[in-house]
Formats: structure tokens, C-alpha cells, sequence
């Protein structure tokens, strides 16, 4: 019999997924005007003009202000979304004005990685997808500053239909991953993951060249594989979904470790930890500090 989940789930990836948003952000300021300035790597129209405008960019966007006489110039438009993308965050972190912030933050989020589309990979396309369910979820409804406000109580009843739609996404990502590694003889011969822990594009922090032996990428990959292709069966199975979220923690962690993808591993144990690990915390616990939160009176 499955056991009752844990609601506070919705909290802990609320104030984890904004937080990590934000910590990324933080971390290309350095290279801020490198990356977005229009004496940048590469010039804005440029970046621009290979991109399929889905979204907007920040040329896209302030060409369109233009045109309907609102002459912003572009590095106003640049500095403001600077100032104004943690302030979102931050608001989403500490659960103010939750569904709002947490749109703001998706537009933004999107607008920063389209306007620079040639340098996105993975962490930035799971970024957009967490700060998306915060924009779907109820994820304001669990210990936030608009529940203290507005005097509400921190229930969600039908949490659960929201952590399976989350966990459903989690194993189709997984699944097809690996089924895309299985179809390519280079991940099944070990090849893959040889060149992934030699390439010259990844910073690692362990190195392996002194493990010669073809048969540790091999066993490697297919590790990987097993692992990913067995998430949305073993993750659902309770006797084994503890062991299952190790390896898959473990995974993301070597990915750290080896390729120094430090970003893109952190946000997915994040979500990993929020779709299975969290939910199975003793909620009678959490019931009492949600019983005592609601009925505490002000001073």
C-alpha cells in the first residue's frame, strides 16, 4: 500500500527551483556583457537572426517597443531585465505574490536563454520546465508569505495529482534518454562516455586517464542506460524506488564530478529529490508544524 505523500513537496521545489534560477543567474555576471551586451562574443542581431522567435529576445523585443513608439534603446532594456530577474526570484523564494512572480520569472528566464540560444544546453531547458510547473502548481499554497498575509491554511489537498504529472514528465525524460543512448552503437561500446570524461570542453574535477580499460566505459554506459531507462518503473516501485534514486543521484553526481556539469547536476537532483524523495518525509511531522503555523496567532 502506498503511504501518504508529503505535501510539503510543493514547498521544497518552490523555494529550490527559484533559488537555483538564481543562483545561475548570479553566476554569469562576469561574463554578462560578453554574453549580452551588443560588443558581446557574438552581436545580438546576429544571434538574432538564427533563431526561430518563438519567444522573444531582447532584440526581438526591443525592436517591437520601438515600433510602437516606446523608444527604449537596448541597454536599458538589458539593465532593467537584469535588475528586475532576481527580484522575481526572490519574491518566488519567500512565496510573495507566488503566481505572478513565478510567471515573471518564466518570461524572464526565457527571454535571457532565447536571446543567447547558441550557448543553451540542458540545465537551461530544465530550468525553464521547473520554473513552469511553479507557473502550473499550486506552489504557493505551502508555507509562503502570501498564505502568512492573507491568513490561509497551508493544505493542498489534491497535491498528488500535480507530484504524478511532475513525476510522468521525470519518466519520459529519463526513458527516451536512454532509449536515444541505446540506439547509438558508441553508447553501447563505451565510446560515448569515453569522449564525455576526455573531452577538452568540460572541466573535471576527477580525471580518469588512468583507467585504460575499455571494458569501465563500457559497463559505464551501460549502467547509464539501465539507469535511465528503468526510472519510470523502478522510481514507482517501493521497494526498489530508494535504491533506483541513489543511482540516479549517483549518475548526476559523476556527471558533476567528471564533466564539471555542476549546474546542470544540481538541478537534477533537485528535481529528482523533490519527486521522490521529499514526498515520503513522515507527514505527521510536517502536520504538526503546519498546524502550529496556521494557528499561531499574531502578536
Amino acid at each position: 500500500m502506498e503511504q501518504r505523500l508529503f505535501p510539503g513537496w510543493l514547498f521544497f521545489f518552490r523555494i529550490n527551483i527559484a533559488g537555483f534560477t538564481l543562483l545561475h543567474f548570479l553566476s554569469i555576471q562576469p561574463d554578462f556583457a560578453d554574453l549580452y551586451s551588443r560588443q558581446g562574443y557574438v552581436y545580438p542581431d546576429i544571434l538574432d537572426a538564427s533563431y526561430d522567435h518563438l519567444t522573444p529576445t531582447f532584440y526581438s523585443l526591443q525592436a517591437f517597443l520601438q515600433q510602437i513608439h516606446l523608444p527604449v534603446s537596448y541597454e536599458a532594456l538589458l539593465t532593467f531585465a537584469r535588475i528586475f530577474y532576481p527580484l522575481v526570484l526572490v519574491l518566488l523564494i519567500v512565496g510573495a505574490g507566488t503566481r505572478i512572480s513565478a510567471i515573471f520569472s518564466l518570461f524572464f528566464q526565457l527571454l535571457f536563454c532565447k536571446s543567447i540560444h547558441l550557448y543553451q544546453y540542458g540545465v537551461d531547458s530544465f530550468t525553464t520546465i521547473g520554473l513552469f510547473y511553479c507557473c502550473v502548481f499550486p506552489v504557493g499554497s505551502m508555507y509562503s508569505l502570501d498564505n502568512l498575509l492573507r491568513k490561509r491554511p497551508s493544505l493542498v489537498p489534491h497535491h498528488t495529482l500535480f507530484l504524478y504529472l511532475f513525476r510522468a514528465h521525470l519518466c519520459i525524460a529519463y526513458f527516451f534518454s536512454g532509449f536515444d543512448k541505446v540506439l547509438g552503437p558508441t553508447w553501447r561500446n563505451g565510446e560515448a562516455v569515453w569522449k564525455a570524461l576526455h573531452a577538452h570542453n568540460y572541466y573535471s574535477i576527477v580525471n580518469l586517464n588512468f583507467i585504460p580499460q575499455p571494458w569501465f566505459f563500457a559497463a559505464a554506459s551501460w549502467a547509464t542506460i539501465l539507469l535511465e531507462m528503468g526510472y519510470s518503473v523502478c522510481m514507482n516501485v517501493a521497494r526498489v524506488r530508494k535504491y533506483w534514486l541513489a543511482g540516479i543521484l549517483l549518475m548526476h553526481l559523476g556527471i558533476a564530478l567528471f564533466m564539471g556539469l555542476f549546474f546542470f547536476s544540481a538541478l537534477m537532483i533537485l528535481l529528482n529529490l523533490s519527486a521522490y524523495y521529499v514526498p515520503y518525509i513522515d507527514p505527521d511531522k510536517w502536520a504538526g508544524l503546519s498546524h502550529r503555523y496556521q494557528t499561531k496567532k499574531p502578536l
